[in-house]
């Protein structure tokens, strides 16, 4: 990773830790009422559960066989898919950049063992290759610093797959133009850089860090079918303030292919 990367992913980290202690449910649910600390937690809980419902229920719509043995949630945040997931799998692993993140996410599942959570803002995720039956992550890749980090977390969940394990990825395949220039978290980046205190920045002036980013859908398809990873199918999901268009994609890795660290992906 260079050191332009590697800066991106240290102020990511930075800036997931500060949303984790000034309002960490609703930094990873952003529904405008439950800002400010007005996330209930059972409610907000409940809502992973319908989540593995939901894509399960999709894996099987669309015949995808699953081996119910190891699950990672990428940007797990307080392990609220984690969680649901493992009343399903024999062991579910969330890793999320925030250490904060983590720390309330053990707290919060500590009377689920099947759950483990790792803190690593680390580009290649510290796995081995093939460790996992099944890779989600939900609300994640479109807050990465870029394109180039989305293909490459991408190219790692194929490396920690197993043969025939299935991944499953949620990302925008579009943001209005209005909504691409992002002034509020640039406000906030400016202010933050000259000393605001981030507390202030939030609760008094209702700014956030969080940037926006999208690859269309054409592009993941072409850039699945050279790296081994068989759509099996793709699934329309708006969130219901319509701010941007995105898809779950559902992944199965082919076996019998080449070493994903040897391959190379597009950059921006």
């Amino acid at each position: 990773m260079d050191t332009l990367a590697r800066r991106e992913r240290a102020l990511g980290a930075t800036n997931w830790n500060t949303l984790a202690e000034l309002d960490p449910l609703w930094t990873i649910l952003t529904d405008p009422r439950k800002k400010f600390g007005k996330w209930d937690p059972v409610e907000f809980f409940t809502t992973g559960d319908l989540e593995a419902e939901r894509v399960l229920a999709m894996c099987k719509a669309h015949d995808i066989s699953i081996s119910y043995g190891k699950l990672l949630d990428f940007g797990c945040g307080v392990g609220r898919v984690t969680r649901a997931f493992s009343h399903y799998f024999e062991s579910c692993i969330g890793i999320d950049v925030s250490e904060k993140m983590i720390g309330l996410a053990r707290e919060f599942n500590s009377a689920h063992p099947r759950c483990e959570f790792i803190a690593s803002e680390a580009g290649v995720l510290p796995f081995a290759d093939k460790s996992f039956d099944f890779v989600l992550t939900v609300l994640v890749l479109q807050h990465l610093p870029n394109r180039s980090a989305i293909l490459e977390t991408i190219t790692e969940f194929l490396r920690v797959a197993k043969d025939n394990g299935v991944i499953v990825f949620q990302l925008p395949s579009e943001v209005p133009l209005r909504n691409r220039f992002q002034p509020r978290r640039r406000l906030w980046s400016l202010l933050a850089s000259v000393g605001v205190p981030r507390t202030f920045l939030y609760k008094r002036l209702g700014l956030a860090p969080m940037q926006m980013n999208c690859i269309p859908r054409e592009e993941i398809e072409t850039f699945m079918r050279g790296r081994g990873g068989q759509i099996k199918a793709v699934e329309t999901y708006d969130p219901a303030d319509c701010i941007y268009h995105s898809n779950y994609y559902f992944v199965v890795k082919q076996p019998r292919w080449p070493s994903i660290g040897s391959l190379r992906y597009e950059t921006d």
